[in-house]
């Protein structure tokens, strides 16, 4: 009987090359949260291109948006820091190989040593999943805080061009009583 228990694993890659392409997942996936606060940025850009003459309440805007951002260069840092993380574990797996091949040598051994390995990659699994669950949570955050921001904004737009409805009634009021002709510019 044939005691080399890697040659029944289902997928025919070699451990490293497993390791490797989740890694390349990984990074796939943190391009594509790169883009979405680089559409976030656009969208907020756009925003501010849109501005009217409501100095005080876009002040107001402007000082959230910019903590929004804050919070965003934050989340931006943190992922920036998981990059770094796996930039590591790529090293950490390229030692792996290494290490591998020299026990390619001791038969006996390979078999211990194939369950440490599994142990490893469940717990390297369990570590992704972790990661992806924090990132999920985080990315819903910024989501509703902007959301929550825009959301402001646009109260306190409404708000302003009401101010404004009333502020003219009541000069067009003040001038009919001066008797004056109400200035429509």
């Amino acid at each position: 009987m044939n005691e080399d228990q890697t040659r029944e694993l289902p997928d025919k890659r070699s451990f490293e090359e497993r390791v490797f392409a989740r890694f390349d997942t990984i990074d796939a996936r943190f391009n594509r949260v790169d883009a979405r606060f680089d559409t976030v940025d656009t969208r907020l850009e756009k925003l501010e291109a849109h501005s009217y003459d409501t100095k005080p309440i876009w002040e107001r805007a402007l000082k959230e948006i910019h903590e929004t951002r804050m919070e965003l260069g934050e989340v931006k840092a943190g992922l920036a820091g998981v990059k770094t993380d796996v930039a590591g574990l790529k090293s950490d797996v390229t030692g792996l190989k290494t290490d591998v091949t020299g026990l390619k040598t001791d038969v006996s051994g390979l078999t211990n040593d194939v369950s440490g390995l599994k142990n490893d990659l469940s717990g390297l699994k369990n570590d992704v999943f972790e990661m992806k669950n924090e990132f999920s949570d985080a990315k819903r955050e910024v989501r509703r805080q902007v959301t929550k921001r825009l959301d402001q904004i646009q109260v306190y737009q409404l708000e302003y061009r009401e101010d404004i409805r009333d502020a003219y009634e009541r000069i067009e009021k003040l001038e009919k009583k001066v008797g004056l002709e109400p200035d429509h510019s």
